[in-house]
């Protein structure tokens, strides 16, 4: 018996506890990528865990992008969106951050019907965007939900299955995404290992709690110096300035803020400390002379950054736009609006 048919052997062992289903996966981006890639990865034998995957095709809305990248790697069968599914071809569908309603008749095309990876604990953060929402609203707790994937609606299957994550105290979207990605592939996957008893247990979502997680816009990214508080603009720039800017105006002139400091460094630069202007206003801008910082008062005390652009202007650092715009106006005058 050669190597080859040895390891083919013994693969075949590891998977005849289990079915070997026909996975049709709906996947769009990074986020869903990952849980592409563990599949890919148990139905070649390359995971740990016992074989749960036959076969694999991939729906893409285009065909460019990370997830068809993969695929061409990969050499799995990618369709384009919108696409007719088969009767009597797929045993369950997968839906993960894809974005596109799909119909009653392309669920139903699968033996068991499709489920979605949700990255919150349903009904909280129903929507596009639920991993910038939880960040948004400074959540403690969150996690991922296995739905099932119901037509016309967004969001509102029944619960295969869910598990609670801490949310980390101080988190930016890439990273938080990066690891909620990683948490909701295995609970896949282990949720694949026993799919049919799984699927009948399922449960509505509670009628209580439904919040809405709709997509990131740039009116998001606008700045409200007398109503935000420190607190709230580092959550905001941690949860939306990988998809919008952080805006404000200068003297009528828009303006984008770049590299926030942490609230622990700002804390240590003693701002109020330093300023003398006297009865200051929320969108008071002060330049840190020793942090080279760009420090700008809101509704309960300071946040900073450090770059700046301004309309008609290259994108600069605090030192610059301090010399070629704060120091030409008289200090009382140095306000930045909503």
């Amino acid at each position: 018996m050669t190597v080859t048919s040895l390891i083919k052997k013994s693969r075949l062992g590891s998977r005849s506890c289990h079915p070997l289903w026909r996975v049709l996966f709906y996947g769009s981006d990074t986020f869903s990528l990952t849980s592409l890639k563990l599949l890919n990865d148990n139905r070649l034998g390359r995971t740990s865990q016992p074989c749960v995957i036959g076969t694999l095709e991939v729906v893409c809305t285009k065909l460019k992008g990370p997830i068809v990248d993969y695929t061409i790697r990969e050499q799995i069968q990618v369709r384009q969106w919108p696409f007719q599914v088969p009767r009597n071809t797929f045993d369950i569908g997968v839906v993960v951050s894809f974005g596109r309603m799909i119909s009653s008749t392309d669920i139903e095309a699968c033996k068991y019907g499709m489920i979605n990876v949700h990255p919150s604990l349903l009904p909280r953060w129903r929507g596009a965007a639920p991993l910038v929402h939880t960040l948004l609203a400074g959540d403690a707790l969150s996690g991922i939900s296995i739905i099932t994937v119901a037509p016309k609606r967004f969001d509102t299957g029944k619960i295969v299955m869910q598990h609670k994550v801490p949310v980390p105290p101080v988190v930016d979207l890439p990273s938080y995404s990066a690891m909620m990605a990683k948490i909701g592939s295995n609970l896949l996957l282990t949720c694949l290992k026993d799919l049919p008893s799984l699927l009948s247990k399922a449960s509505p979502q509670s009628a209580d709690g439904i919040t809405k997680a709709p997509k990131v816009t740039k009116e998001m990214g606008m700045i409200h110096w007398n109503g935000d508080s420190c607190e709230y603009l580092q959550r905001l720039y941690r949860a939306v300035s990988n998809f919008v800017d952080i805006t404000t105006l200068w003297k009528g002139s828009p303006v984008k803020l770049y590299n926030m400091v942490s609230a622990d460094e700002l804390v240590n630069a003693k701002v109020d400390e330093l300023v003398q202007v006297k009865e200051l206003g929320p969108g008071y801008c002060y330049y840190h002379p020793k942090r080279r910082l760009l420090c700008i008062r809101c509704l309960d005390g300071w946040v900073a950054f450090r770059e700046i652009s301004i309309k008609s202007h290259r994108r600069m650092t605090a030192t610059d736009f301090n010399c070629g715009f704060l120091q030409k106006t008289p200090a009382e005058e140095r306000y930045f609006v909503s």
